[in-house]
This record gives structure tokens, sequence and C-alpha cells, in this order.
């Protein structure tokens, strides 16, 4: 009888151990840090439009088939337990023409300060977007 409790409490402690641990790494897997981009594309001719694209914090994103004359830095997301959300004003985009990150597309751009890319459209490219050194 007590070899049956001993092999029933072991099996309790197990399965307990093996269903906290999934939860954990889903709560890790939930976290997420993103960038609210406002992609505005208002040519000198043609139709004006506006779209949000969502940028994770430290990853090159890219969008296809979207075209593009500024872009602006709207908000920010951070839903990562146990990390303190930096302010908007401390994060920095820039837009590159590759998926390296290696051809600047667009100048530096902020929540106060937009980057005006072009008059005419011109494809989203690669956006990345970070919490600045300094601020951190």
């Amino acid at each position: 009888m007590q070899f049956f409790t001993l092999i029933t409490a072991a099996a309790a402690t197990f399965a307990s151990t093996a269903t906290a641990l999934p939860s954990a790494i889903n709560e890790r897997a939930a976290g997420s840090a993103v960038a609210k981009i406002l992609a505005i594309n208002a040519p000198i001719s043609g139709s004006h439009s506006q779209k949000n694209v969502y940028v994770p914090l430290g990853k090159l994103t890219h969008v296809d088939d979207l075209s593009i004359t500024s872009l602006k830095l709207e908000s920010i997301k951070v839903d990562v337990p146990s990390v303190p959300k930096p302010s908007v004003n401390d994060i920095t985009c820039q837009m590159y023409k590759d998926q390296y990150g290696v051809q600047p597309g667009s100048a530096e751009f902020t929540k106060a300060k937009p980057a005006l890319i072009s008059t005419n459209s011109v494809d989203f490219g690669w956006v990345l977007c970070y919490v600045n050194v300094s601020s951190a």
C-alpha cells in the first residue's frame, strides 16, 4: 500500500512539473515588443493611402507590395513579463533598401521626426526599430 502511495505521489509531482513548464514557455513566447509605424503614401500625383505596420523591436521587417512616401513612428507596445516598457520617445527606426540592413533607405525616424522619403512612391523596403542605447 505504501508503495502505491509513493508511486502516486511521484506521478503527481512529475505531472505538475510537466504542465507548469509549457506554461512558462508559452508565457515567454506570448511576450512581444513592437513598434506601430504609419506607412504613408502621398505622391505628388496619384491616390493617397495610409497603412499601419507592426515592426518587432530589434528585427528587420519587410512588407510586400506596399508603396510609401514617408514613415512615422506612432506608438510601441511591450508585453513582456518583468521587462520595463520604454517610452515611445526612446525608440528610433530606420528603413533599409536591403534585407541585411546595409543600404539605408531613409534617415532615422522617431515619434517626433518622421522619415520623409520621397515625393514619388517607393517600395517599403526593410525597417528596423530599436530602443536607444542612451535611454536604456
